[in-house]
């Protein structure tokens, strides 16, 4: 769905129910289409007010406000294998693709639901769970979800549970991975990353400055 005019207190409510979720009824991720006029500053702008109104709904639900583990952009035609990223065991990815003539794709995983039908049984996956997944990604297809065709002039938004499982879980997360169709390292492909803790722990001057360097800069990661 494209959303040429944004509600941020619309979109964050929409995010939390899908991606702050507590049973596998939900997605554990959130996609959407922010439209063609609007620029980079903008954009980036967008997200860090998604970040702050999404800290609100996290302290209201679970006692807990988000705080950047990172924030960055950078240009990415990397293939990856599925995993989490690394951050704190209740943590969050908001990932903000800018327009790109680079075709890509998205695969988000739910590795709650794949634990569950798994023959070794729920817990004992969870147990062993490692940050990448080191299976045969063939087991994990009828959990999958593969975001594919982006509009390549618009910008889009993804966020999704990058929690790691500890028992008992607070919220539930999934594996992801980026799958480059066909690079051309002549163009680029800016990705914004925010991974977003979730921490009793109060860093709100500490994000605020963050917030300023990122809002300010031009500079693309590699």
């Amino acid at each position: 769905m494209e959303h040429t005019d944004v509600s941020i207190d619309k979109l964050a409510q929409q995010c939390f129910r899908a991606v702050f979720r507590t049973h596998t009824d939900k997605p554990g991720f959130h996609y959407f289409n922010l439209g063609k006029n609007r620029t980079p500053l903008e954009f980036r702008t967008i997200l860090t007010e998604l970040k702050r109104e999404l800290s609100k709904l996290s302290e209201t639900n679970f006692g807990k406000k988000l705080s950047y583990h990172w924030l960055v952009r950078f240009d990415q035609q990397v293939n990856t294998p599925f995993h989490v990223d690394n951050a704190a065991h209740q943590s969050f990815l908001l990932l903000g693709y800018e327009p790109s003539v680079i075709e890509s794709e998205l695969h988000i995983a739910d590795y709650h639901a794949f634990a569950k039908e798994n023959d070794r049984g729920s817990k004992e996956y969870i147990t062993n769970f490692t940050p990448v997944f080191k299976g045969n990604e063939s087991l994990l297809e009828p959990f999958t979800t593969k975001l594919k065709a982006f509009d390549k002039e618009a910008y889009h938004i993804v966020i999704m549970n990058n929690s790691s499982p500890t028992l008992p879980a607070e919220t539930l997360g999934v594996y992801h991975k980026a799958v480059i169709v066909e690079q051309d390292l002549n163009k680029n492909r800016i990705v914004n990353s925010m991974v977003l803790n979730m921490s009793s722990e109060e860093r709100n001057s500490e994000d605020l400055t963050r917030e300023e360097n990122y809002l300010n800069t031009i500079a693309i990661s590699k």
